[in-house]
C-alpha cells in the first residue's frame, strides 16, 4: 500500500473516531445537564426543609410567650410569615401541642416535575444525537468511501495516462526509426529493383501503421469532445467487411490465418469511417493477443446484424470485462505487458458503435480465447 493510501485511510479513521467522540461527548454533557437541574430542584426542597425547622424553633417560643390566643391566629401568622411552608395540626384536643410544619405538596410536585422534565429531555436529546450521529456517519462513509474510490480512479487513470504516454512515444518512434534506417539505406546503397522494391514496401507499412495510430488518437480525442459527426449511408455490408479484412490482412500476412463466414448480400446503415474505423480495432485486438486462427463471422435476421470476431488466444479475465472499453485500459498487468497498444482501440469501439445505436459483448470462446459480438439493431432491407 503506497503512501497516499495510507495517510488517506488514517485520516479517515481519525475523522469517524473524532465525530464519535463529538456524539459521546454531548450525551454525556446531556447527562451531566441533567443531574445539575434534579440537583438544583432537590436543593430548593432542602432550603424549605431547613426553614421548616426554623419555623418550628419560632413558633414554639411564640406559643411559650402565649402570642396566640387560637389556632386561626396561630395560622394567619404563620402563613405571613411563612408563606412557602404549610402548618397542620394533628391534635385536635391540644393543638398548640400537637402541630407539624413542612414544605407546601407544590414543592414536591415542583422536584417530581423537574425530575420528570430532566429525564424526558435527556431522552430526546439523546435519541436526538444517535438518529443525528447515524445519518452523518452514514453519510460520512459513504462520502470518504466515494473519495476514495475517485482518489483510486484518479491513480489508476494517472497511471493508465503514463502507460500511455510511454506506448505512444514506442509506437511513434518505432516506425519512425524504421523509415528513417530504410532511407538512409535508400542513399547509401545501390540496390535492384527488387530490394528496393522491399524496402519501399515496409516503409509503406509502417507509415501506414503511424497513420493508424494518429488517426486513433485524432478519433478519440473527437469522440471524448462528442465533435465526431458521422455520416449515415446505405451500404453492401457484406462486401464491406470482407474489403476491410482483405485490407487488414494483405499487408501484414493474415491471409491463411483469417477465416471468413460472412452472410452474402447484408444491407446496413452505417458510417463507412466508423465502422471502419471499429473493424480494423477488433481485428488488431485479436491479432494481438493471439497466434492462432482468427474467425469472422457475419449473419442477419429479421432484426438484427450480427457480427463476431473470435480469436483462440489468452482471453479475458471477468474483472478485466468490467473495465474492458475504458479509455486507455489494456488487458494485463502494466507492467509485465508485452503487447504493442495505447489502450484506446476498444475504448473507439465502443463509442462509434453507440452512434450506430450498436451494442458490442465479450463473450469467452470455446475453449480458450476471446469472442467479440456486435449487434446492430436496425436492419436496411
Amino acid at each position: 500500500m503506497d503512501k497516499p493510501r495510507i495517510i488517506f485511510i488514517c485520516l479517515s479513521i481519525y475523522i469517524v473516531a473524532a465525530f464519535g467522540w463529538w456524539g459521546f461527548a454531548h450525551i454525556r454533557s446531556s447527562e451531566e445537564i441533567k443531574r445539575l437541574e434534579i440537583k438544583n430542584a432537590k436543593l430548593e426542597v432542602e432550603k424549605e426543609e431547613v426553614l421548616c425547622y426554623q419555623a418550628s424553633v419560632e413558633m414554639e417560643e411564640d406559643i411559650k410567650e402565649e402570642s396566640f390566643l387560637d389556632t386561626t391566629q396561630m395560622q394567619a401568622y404563620f402563613k405571613q410569615s411563612f408563606p412557602s411552608l404549610e402548618l397542620l395540626f394533628m391534635d385536635t384536643i391540644n393543638p398548640f401541642n400537637g402541630y407539624m410544619i413542612r414544605p407546601r405538596e407544590s414543592a414536591y410536585i415542583k422536584l417530581e416535575k423537574a425530575i420528570q422534565t430532566a429525564d424526558k429531555l435527556l431522552t430526546k436529546k439523546k435519541w436526538m444525537y444517535i438518529t443525528e450521529g447515524f445519518v452523518m456517519i452514514v453519510l460520512l462513509i459513504w462520502g470518504i468511501l466515494w473519495v476514495y474510490k475517485t482518489f483510486e480512479k484518479s491513480i489508476l487513470l494517472n497511471k493508465q495516462q503514463n502507460n500511455f504516454l510511454l506506448a505512444v512515444t514506442h509506437e511513434l518512434k518505432t516506425p519512425l526509426a524504421s523509415i528513417k534506417l530504410y532511407l538512409a539505406t535508400l542513399l547509401k546503397h545501390d540496390l535492384d529493383k527488387e530490394k528496393q522494391k522491399t524496402i519501399f514496401l515496409n516503409a509503406t507499412n509502417d507509415v501506414n501503421r503511424l497513420a493508424y495510430l494518429v488517426d486513433n488518437l485524432l478519433l478519440s480525442a473527437q469522440l471524448e469532445t462528442k465533435r465526431y459527426e458521422p455520416v449515415f449511408k446505405e451500404i453492401n455490408f457484406s462486401e464491406f467487411l470482407n474489403d476491410i479484412i482483405d485490407q487488414y490482412a494483405a499487408p501484414r500476412g493474415l491471409n491463411n490465418r483469417i477465416i471468413k463466414n460472412i452472410e452474402q448480400h447484408v444491407y446496413l446503415n452505417g458510417d463507412v469511417f466508423a465502422l471502419e474505423s471499429i473493424f480494423i480495432n477488433l481485428l488488431s485486438n485479436a491479432e494481438k493477443y493471439s497466434d492462432e486462427n482468427i474467425t469472422i463471422v457475419l449473419k442477419s435476421d429479421n432484426e438484427h446484424i450480427k457480427v463476431n470476431v473470435i480469436d483462440n488466444g489468452i482471453g479475458i479475465s471477468n474483472k478485466d470485462k468490467e473495465r474492458l472499453f475504458a479509455k486507455f485500459f489494456r488487458v494485463g498487468d502494466e507492467q509485465t505487458r508485452k503487447s504493442k497498444g495505447t489502450g484506446l482501440g476498444l475504448f473507439i469501439v465502443n463509442n462509434l458503435l453507440k452512434l450506430h445505436d450498436a451494442t458490442i459483448e465479450v463473450k469467452n470462446n470455446q475453449q480458450k480465447g476471446t469472442n467479440f459480438e456486435v449487434t446492430f439493431n436496425v436492419l436496411v432491407t
